[in-house]
Formats: structure tokens, C-alpha cells, sequence
């Protein structure tokens, strides 16, 4: 399987003159999570911004978002694929630089899509995807436990009794049958 057969073809930009409300106001109108980032040419990859970018760059400094340029808060290692690539290369990258996105180019080096973890996931063919997400994620699980004080997990399966033993740290709430609940 090719990049090209599970990419979504259609991406967005963002100029990096523009602002960061710009940016999140697209995000939110378009239910979006990742914009590419142009730079003086409308097609010219400099960059991409995510809503990541926006809480842990933006919210969690205290900028302010109409003031904040979208070039000064985006990252600009971006990490791509070429459409014709294997899957499998693609898979491997994402595991390496866990990203949960790359941008999809075509042979002049034009973005012509993006291939997100989800698409993945989605096309995913006897448990590979599983591998990739855990690579991917792997910086998620080894982020710092906070105690929180009062908070009692009790496992709605055996598969949750690991975490009721951890009762008194949450790392990214708990999951809850099919829900995922986080402290109040």
C-alpha cells in the first residue's frame, strides 16, 4: 500500500504573516488539527502549525493570539512522505520522529496531501497501525504523573485494574467503558 491510497488529499494553509487567532479560528471553523504554513509564494512550505502548537505554545506562555504570528509559534521540521512511498516507510518515519502527521509531497516536492495516524488506523490491516501508534504516542506515556489528591479509580474492567492500583496518579484521565473521564 502506497501513501497516496490513505492520505487525505485535501490541505489546508495557513501564511505565516497571519495571525495565531487566524490560525485556531480556521482550525475551529474547519474542525482541523494541523495547517500547513506558507511562505511568501500561497504554495510554499515553510512549515505547520498544529492545535498543540496553539496550547503549548501560545496558551501555556501567555501570548497573545491576535498579536502572535503563526511563523513565530509554527514548527518548521516538517516531516514528509513522498506519495508514491510505502506505507510501511511512512509507518517508520512516524515512529522515528513521533509525529501523528506527515505531509504527503508528490516528486517536485508539492504537498499534495496529509497522512495522519487516524488514516492509518483506519486503513490498517492486521494490527500494523498498533505498532505505529505507540511509537507515536510513546512521548504521551512517559510524560510527568501528577498526584492528585482524593481521586479514587475503580476498574470498570480487569484490563483497568492496573490503573486503580495507581489511584492516586492520573495521566490523561481514565477510561470508563467507552468514554474517557477526566477529573473534575
Amino acid at each position: 500500500m502506497k501513501c497516496q491510497d490513505l492520505m487525505n488529499p485535501e490541505v489546508r494553509w495557513v501564511s505565516a504573516q497571519a495571525s495565531v487567532m487566524t490560525a485556531a479560528r480556521l482550525m475551529r471553523d474547519q474542525s482541523l488539527g494541523f495547517l500547513l504554513v506558507s511562505g511568501p509564494a500561497p504554495d510554499q512550505l515553510v512549515g505547520v502549525i498544529t492545535d498543540r502548537d496553539l496550547a503549548t505554545r501560545v496558551c501555556a506562555e501567555d501570548k497573545r493570539p491576535a498579536e502572535t504570528s503563526v511563523a513565530s509559534v509554527a514548527s518548521a521540521d516538517v516531516v514528509v512522505c513522498t506519495d508514491t512511498e510505502d506505507l510501511k516507510a511512512a509507518e517508520e518515519r512516524m515512529r522515528e520522529f513521533q509525529k501523528s502527521r506527515l505531509v504527503v509531497v508528490d516528486r517536485s516536492g508539492q504537498p499534495v496531501g496529509v497522512l495522519s495516524l487516524t488514516d492509518i488506523l483506519h486503513g490498517d490491516r492486521g494490527w500494523r497501525a498498533l505498532k505505529t501508534a505507540r511509537g507515536v504516542l510513546s512521548r504521551e506515556a512517559e510524560a510527568p504523573h501528577f498526584p492528585v489528591e482524593g481521586l479514587k479509580l475503580t476498574p470498570s474492567t480487569p484490563e483497568d485494574e492496573e490503573a486503580a492500583m495507581r489511584q492516586e496518579t492520573v495521566h490523561g484521565g481514565a477510561w470508563r467503558g467507552s468514554m474517557k473521564e477526566f477529573p473534575g
